[in-house]
């Protein structure tokens, strides 16, 4: 939920709300309507539960138990947890797996409604191997899916995004229903929303509103919209996202989604607040009511958080500090650290604006500890793909190539009609002929220095070709002797080393020395296991052993693991489709590029976090590094001579990749290569 910014502001982008007036007759068809509709839910329970008390086969009464629950998981998740939990106790006493995981991923869905998320991932992490053993791979997905909505309401960016990723992962192969990939597809929305980068969470939205309008699903288009009017009214545009919240509240009462309607009633609710005042404030009650009756606590949370901003807006301090504190203490029974920041803040303005600087200190200073924990914790991880520097130019000199035939094309049909004017009359032959032999010479110069342009660019591109050929050969013999060094320093210098070590071991378990002598062995034998420690370390980075004996994905995972040592950056590593092995020298190549990647953001970047990807997705392998230290203009790297970035552009051109280079000052880097596997 956003605030907006100004008075002055609501009011040009809130619009007031309007009920609408139903007529007495349309009151009574719908309340018929409802009442059949609680009927034949009533007489759809009723006939489950008959099937599970009269039936003497477990597993009938398992399905039946479980799909009685399932008939109140939006709108009583505390019955559907009821029903599904005797449901679930039938299965583990007849070990009835396949039972134990679909009711344990419907139970992890409950739990999510009511707000007790650390149940919910509990459930979901016994189901998942169950899933995977016996292939269900239809309630994998959603398992993965529940978790993650369940990380996500606890703050665990990190922890959510592993579990949607592999949610779209467990999709491959699956014959999963329309809506799986919108939902999925929606919850990692809201991950870019809740790491900023609500662009980029917009047009996901978009796409899964689009996707959901399509096949008609009612709830999901809601879902869609959500996204979008967070989006919106996070990038300022306020009068978009009101007009998405109401879609949103219509489409939540139609199909009584409380989730989406306290969402709804929120937002519209704090964008008006500033034009309507009381009616905002009312319908902010009407969002706390439904959130307490549906079992909602994130939306509870909300709901009073939004109240106590009322509260200190209208100056009624007692009021406000009420309702933070019921949002602080309902924030920190689960652990939802978010909204336990947002509270501190409430909590420290009101006691600034009631006299207390003592409290508001206090207050402020956990406010902004429980915010850089936060922040910490986060890592942005938005990846574009772009066309690469190389098929640009291609496409440059074909235009130039296209250009230049064209232009020799009309200096030919000039050519031509010259000659044919030159049989214009023979009483004007002599001047005729010097006039088109001084056009024939000027035509022949444009020619010729057509011709002399073409030829000057076949050589550069052979010179190109050339200095290709002799980066790759210089590389190969780069990498050749760095491995012939690091055998020599490993086996040879390192075992005369580790030999003088045992022999000055011996020397001083032998010999009878006085006590500076002995000191000062001693200091000889420690500087000399930093030396044997040190020609290891240079041995390794020369030619790591796990990158010839393991491969490309253990090497560089072992080569992050030496980096975090140090303490003070943590390096997260991510790989995927990486069973395989690559060929060597491409497996060398891509190593030097990520060393000397990792390197720069340890020696320049200043960064707390990063984040190593290698992806392989057929016959194709990405390669991806990222970090939230200071940034860089970006542009500027086309200037930079540096070895470095000279290296790793000739490394990625020897590969027949692309290279893209995003970073901006203090927005971190994201240095995102892909290529075409032979």
């Amino acid at each position: 939920m956003k605030w907006p910014k100004s008075k002055s502001r609501s009011r040009t982008v809130a619009q007031s709300y309007s009920r609408i007036v139903v007529q007495s007759h349309s009151r009574t068809v719908l309340s018929l309507l409802l009442s059949l509709a609680i009927a034949q839910a009533f007489a759809q329970r009723d006939s489950l539960l008959g099937i599970a008390r009269s039936t003497n086969v477990d597993t009938t009464k398992v399905w039946a138990l479980m799909e009685a629950g399932k008939l109140y998981l939006q709108s009583q998740p505390d019955s559907s947890v009821y029903f599904i939990g005797q449901s679930l106790a039938v299965a583990e006493r007849t070990n009835f797996e396949r039972g134990i995981a679909k009711c344990r991923i419907n139970r992890a869905y409950a739990y999510n409604n009511l707000g007790r998320y650390k149940a919910s991932v509990a459930d979901c992490q016994v189901a998942i191997p169950i899933c995977r053993r016996l292939g269900m791979k239809k309630e994998l997905v959603a398992a993965f899916n529940n978790m993650g909505n369940a990380w996500d309401f606890l703050g665990n960016r990190w922890q959510a995004i592993g579990a949607f990723s592999d949610a779209l992962q467990a999709m491959e192969g699956a014959n999963l229903p329309p809506h799986f990939p919108i939902t999925v597809r929606n919850n990692l929305a809201r991950q870019y929303e809740n790491l900023g980068l609500y662009q980029k969470s917009f047009d996901y939205g978009r796409q899964s509103y689009e996707e959901a309008a399509a096949i008609g699903d009612s709830s999901l288009v809601a879902s869609g919209l959500h996204i979008m009017a967070f989006a919106a009214l996070s990038l300022g545009r306020e009068a978009e996202a009101l007009g998405y919240c109401r879609r949103v509240e219509r489409i939540a009462r139609e199909v009584e989604d409380p989730v989406l309607l306290v969402f709804a009633l929120n937002n519209i609710a704090v964008i008006s607040y500033w034009d309507q005042p009381a009616a905002a404030e009312k319908m902010m009650q009407e969002a706390l009511t439904v959130a307490q009756g549906s079992g909602d606590l994130f939306g509870e949370i909300a709901a009073l958080q939004g109240l106590a901003r009322f509260s200190i807006w209208s100056r009624r301090f007692s009021q406000a500090e009420q309702y933070a504190n019921r949002a602080l203490q309902k924030a920190r029974q689960e652990n939802m650290n978010d909204e336990v920041a947002g509270c501190y803040l409430l909590l420290s303005d009101i006691a600034l604006a009631t006299g207390k600087t003592k409290s508001h200190y206090d207050l402020r200073r956990l406010f902004f500890y429980m915010s850089d924990t936060l922040t910490n914790s986060q890592l942005v991880h938005a990846t574009q793909e772009l066309e690469t520097k190389y098929e640009t130019a291609q496409k440059e000199q074909q235009i130039v190539a296209l250009q230049q035939e064209k232009e020799l094309q009309q200096l030919r049909l000039r050519q031509k009609n010259g000659l044919i004017g030159s049989l214009a009359g023979a009483a004007v032959l002599m001047v005729v002929l010097a006039a088109l032999a001084w056009i024939n010479l000027q035509n022949r110069r444009k020619l010729f220095n057509q011709e002399t342009r073409i030829q000057a660019q076949k050589i550069k591109e052979l010179e190109q070709e050339r200095q290709l050929s002799i980066a790759d050969a210089v590389m190969q013999g780069q990498e050749k002797e760095r491995s012939r060094l690091a055998r020599d320093l490993h086996d040879g210098l390192g075992g005369m080393l580790s030999g003088i070590k045992q022999a000055l071991f011996a020397m001083k378990g032998n010999q009878i020395l006085p006590e500076t002598s002995a000191a000062a062995l001693s200091q000889v034998v420690s500087d000399l296991d930093r030396s044997i420690n040190e020609l290891r370390h240079i041995a390794r980075n020369m030619m790591p052993e796990a990158l010839v004996r393991f491969g490309l994905n253990d090497a560089l995972e072992d080569f992050c693991d030496h980096l975090r040592q140090s303490g003070e950056l943590k390096i997260h590593f991510q790989s995927f489709g990486m069973e395989e092995r690559l060929p060597q020298e491409t497996e060398v190549v891509l190593f030097r590029i990520a060393q000397e990647l990792l390197n720069n953001v340890v020696r320049h970047a200043k960064a707390t976090n990063a984040l190593v990807q290698l992806l392989r997705d057929k016959g194709r392998l990405s390669l991806t590094v990222e970090d939230d230290g200071k940034g860089f203009d970006a542009a500027t790297l086309d200037k930079v001579q540096g070895i470095g970035w000279v290296n790793i552009r000739s490394r990625v051109n020897y590969l027949g990749g692309e290279l893209d280079v995003r970073s901006a000052p203090g927005q971190g880097c994201s240095v995102h290569i892909e290529m075409q596997l032979p």
